[in-house]
């Protein structure tokens, strides 16, 4: 480190006090060795001329040490006005990050709020859905032996089919109806819809059916377009059934499920893949009385 400019001051006056006292000593001291004896003249001995130049030589050498000293001093007092100046810098571009951060995570609060509000938003038309789509007199579903029996009757390959407490459910991954996160068919929708069709055309004529979309599960921020994007699938699967399949529009109800009931963990991106999808739940009802 540098010597503070009070120390550096001190140590030139130090030194040049020296100087002086070299002096002094050569002209005033009573055990100077070069001072001419009282009364006399002419030119100092050879012994005192010798001993004038060591003592002159020694001064030169300090003054010498002093001035190297001293440039020293300045290039460390320099150094360390840069690495003030470097430190003030970096100290302005911390406050300035921290107060990016504190912005950036005032935004994030604000977005985590709005999406807990949209969630509860979407899960209170969810409940008002499901609860529009009760069947009419409120009775308790109750199973039939023909639909339980019709189960085995039922051949779509590829597609899952399984028996749910007192309903059974066709399960079609949308990836296969619709383009990844959109309504739009794929190649392949409209024979996958006419084979669903046609199951329940012989199957289940009469049966109460829900058509029931599902998204990915992953929900947050991201349930309010889910909602929207399972509806527009809901509604496009009627569409089809009903006037490419000729299945009665009264038969046939629509639940945008959402992000609400994942089958797998949405951690993988096949897990992901199982929770979307279009189910064709069929009900014990039938939809003519």
């Amino acid at each position: 480190m540098g010597f503070p400019s009070r120390s550096r001051d001190k140590l030139i006056l130090t030194g040049l006090c020296a100087l002086l006292g070299g002096l002094s000593a050569l002209t005033g001291c009573q055990n100077n060795p070069f001072q001419r004896p009282a009364g006399t003249a002419g030119a100092l001995s050879p012994g005192q001329t010798s001993a004038l130049q060591s003592e002159q030589q020694k001064l030169t050498a300090q003054l010498a040490d002093l001035n190297r000293r001293l440039g020293q001093m300045d290039g460390n007092n320099a150094d360390l006005h840069k690495q003030i100046a470097d430190r003030e810098k970096q100290l302005s571009a911390s406050q300035e990050q921290v107060t990016i951060l504190q912005k950036q995570l005032g935004e994030a609060g604000a977005k985590w709020n709005e999406a807990l509000a949209a969630r509860k938003n979407v899960e209170e038309k969810l409940k008002a859905q499901q609860a529009s789509t009760q069947f009419k007199g409120g009775a308790a579903i109750t199973a039939n032996s023909s639909v339980r029996q019709s189960l085995s009757m039922v051949n779509l390959p590829g597609l899952e089919v399984r028996q749910d407490g007192e309903v059974i459910r066709i399960e079609i991954p949308s990836d296969r109806l619709f383009v990844p996160g959109t309504a739009q068919p794929t190649g392949n929708s409209s024979m996958i819809m006419d084979e669903i069709a046609n199951a329940i055309a012989r199957n289940y004529p009469r049966q109460r059916i829900v058509l029931e979309a599902h998204g990915d599960g992953t929900g947050g921020a991201n349930a309010i377009t889910s909602h929207s994007l399972t509806a527009t699938q809901a509604q496009a699967v009627f569409q089809q059934l009903v006037t490419r399949g000729r299945i009665p529009a009264r038969q046939l109800s629509m639940l945008a499920v959402g992000d609400n009931h994942p089958l797998a963990a949405v951690a993988s991106q096949e897990g992901r893949a199982k929770n979307r999808r279009v189910e064709v739940v069929i009900y014990p009802d039938t939809f003519d009385g």
